[in-house]
């Protein structure tokens, strides 16, 4: 497992790295676009080899040269965000972006897309691509902790909504819905709305929709909390929302339902796909799409919350067994190729 500088803190305080079948190299770059991109181009062939490395699986898009690796190479595909979603990158870096994930879908031998939405999506912007190399290996969601945790809201109660601040997310319009909710007294006037994710590029826009629609005493952002803390908000929030455009998988919605949450939910075929029949769903793109949300939202409320069912699909057993799969079948077909290539060189043609 292959970390940079500044994640190594993290790795080790986040997961259990202790297992002896774990190896982490730890690898001294500037933490930026370009050292990083060039490190993948440059130096992780030379790791490769030096590890002895079967089969190389890259956690996202990044430049590669094939050639250079000589072995199996597997990508996970989030999302088409820089096709998708341009916004979340801004001029230029979409551009790169763009560029950077042509160049290694057409240098890796398989891409794992987390969803079947994601799939769908890489079959309509790459057809070639999704159907020669991709497969559908869910992200895995491993929520758990053995330790207990109190959130510092104890005295309020809250909606929680888990996303970083990008345009996909569609922060603004779950504030204005809420502040509406307020005004109405459709809801206890005392309920906080716990924004919890890192900043970008919404969050200035974020910040001025909380002030004009005067919401600084009922919303509060929170950019990390602990795993204990965060299960802690998932099981005790009144309501979980997430009203996005569009995502590759929905993480925030799996780990509420494992955990719990109450679920209100745009109804875009991501959240169909692994929320199924345990959310509320509000129709985005319709006429009275604030509404709407607005109306799951109440509803939801009076109603007890709704068992959820199939998560196993995401379990940390069911992904490895996955993964597995796909692991030995890359294998197979390499020393296939391999067999191929000597018959060929014991055997040339005219021979």
């Amino acid at each position: 497992m292959v970390v940079g500088k500044w994640q190594e803190s993290y790795f080790k305080h986040s997961f259990q790295m202790e297992d002896m079948k774990l190896s982490v190299v730890v690898v001294d770059i500037h933490n930026d676009a370009f050292a990083r991109n060039l490190w993948y181009l440059c130096e992780l062939p030379r790791l490769a080899n030096a590890v002895a490395a079967d089969i190389i699986h890259l956690s996202f898009p990044v430049p590669i040269r094939r050639a250079t690796l000589n072995r199996p190479v597997v990508v996970s595909l989030h999302d088409l965000y820089p096709y998708d979603e341009p916004d979340n990158f801004g001029f230029p870096k979409v551009y790169f972006n763009r560029v950077f994930l042509q160049q290694c879908l057409g240098e890796v031998d398989l891409v794992t897309c987390v969803s079947e939405t994601t799939l769908s999506r890489l079959n309509t912007r790459f057809p070639a691509v999704a159907k020669k190399k991709g497969v559908v290996v869910y992200n895995c969601v491993n929520i758990k902790s053995s330790r207990h945790s109190y959130s510092v809201i104890t005295d309020r109660p809250f909606f929680l909504m888990v996303a970083q601040h990008r345009a996909n997310k569609n922060i603004t319009m779950a504030l204005r819905v809420f502040g509406e909710l307020l005004k109405r007294e459709r809801i206890d006037r005392r309920t906080l709305l716990l924004l919890l994710g890192n900043h970008g590029p919404e969050t200035t826009t974020i910040k001025s929709v909380i002030e004009r629609e005067a919401l600084g005493d009922s919303v509060k952002l929170i950019d990390g909390v602990s795993d204990e803390e965060l299960i802690w908000l998932y099981k005790s929030c009144d309501i979980l929302l997430a009203p996005s455009f569009m995502e590759g998988f929905g993480l925030p919605i799996v780990e509420g339902l494992l955990c719990g949450s109450r679920v209100v939910c745009s109804d875009i075929p991501t959240f169909r796909e692994v929320g199924g029949e345990a959310c509320y769903y509000f129709d985005l793109y319709s006429d009275k799409g604030s509404s709407g949300l607005a109306t799951a939202i109440c509803d939801a409320l009076t109603k007890p919350k709704r068992k959820a069912e199939d998560l196993e699909r995401f379990s940390l057993e069911e992904i490895a067994r996955n993964l597995m799969t796909v692991y030995f079948g890359l294998q197979e077909n390499s020393i296939e190729e391999t067999n191929r290539g000597e018959t060929v060189a014991l055997h040339p043609a005219g021979s």
